[in-house]
């Protein structure tokens, strides 16, 4: 087993090899499908570990060879966003399993954020608040471009909000940050297609390419005809999934 703590936790290495083990009581779950993700505490204090499913054959052999593992890189990166400036978990620790000399699993932990989910920011806020909500949401995510910053998971499930009352604006954190790229700055059609992912309906993500564009100072209609692109592309996509997925049952009647 590898194990890999940030030195600012390494008192907490007996509890964390715990947690591993699966000795500890979850207060939170948060997730429960293809990963695990629950809250947890140590010495008085809130943490949250995600268990990595076991990947297939393949992926086991190139993570124990050929490329760093989704707890590996999500630790990595979250030290990364931080250097910059980009708010997201404290990385504590992650830890990679092996069976057969093979990878097995990864567990990554992280502290616990007490902030809110962007996917109900809209339904927990006054109408007058959405319109900054909005706002302060572009410009974070114009300074994470910026930085030649682009999450390639961003929905809004990975998002967290919250208000900070001493700046008097929204702030914004990063979580489920295996997949991210980085000292590229994202392209036009990556943008759209990282708004595409927001999952909001039409006209908000207009309203997101227009102050996005208004705000970069990029040509706003080439901008909406690429978000426009990917958005019909998407159904599509998601049609022929649905299509082959019930050609598939069928065959299994």
């Amino acid at each position: 087993m590898k194990i890999h703590i940030n030195p600012k936790y390494e008192h907490l290495r007996d509890e964390i090899i715990d947690a591993v083990k699966g000795n500890y009581v979850a207060t939170e779950v948060f997730c429960n499908k293809r990963n695990i993700v629950e809250k947890f505490s140590m010495q008085g204090k809130e943490y949250v570990i995600k268990i990595y499913k076991q990947p297939n054959l393949i992926n086991r052999i190139a993570y124990t060879y050929f490329r760093k593992s989704k707890a590996q890189r999500a630790y990595m990166y979250a030290g990364r966003l931080l250097e910059l400036g980009i708010d997201t978990p404290q990385p504590v620790a992650y830890i990679e399993s092996k069976k057969k000399g093979l990878f097995s699993t990864g567990y990554f932990i992280s502290e616990y954020l007490p902030y809110k989910l962007m996917r109900d920011a809209y339904n927990e806020i006054q109408d007058s608040e959405k319109r900054r909500l909005t706002k302060d949401f572009i410009d974070f995510t114009l300074e994470m471009h910026s930085k030649k910053v682009l999450p390639l998971d961003f929905n809004s499930n990975n998002i967290f909000y919250h208000f900070d009352e001493k700046s008097g604006y929204y702030r914004f954190a990063l979580t489920d940050i295996n997949r991210m790229q980085f000292d590229k700055t994202p392209s036009t059609s990556e943008v759209m297609r990282s708004f595409e992912q927001l999952g909001v309906n039409v006209e908000g993500l207009y309203k997101l390419a227009v102050y996005y564009c208004s705000q970069k100072g990029s040509d706003v209609e080439y901008s909406i005809f690429i978000f426009l692109f990917h958005r019909i592309g998407s159904r599509i996509r998601s049609r022929f999934k649905q299509r082959i997925k019930e050609k598939k049952e069928a065959m299994l009647l």
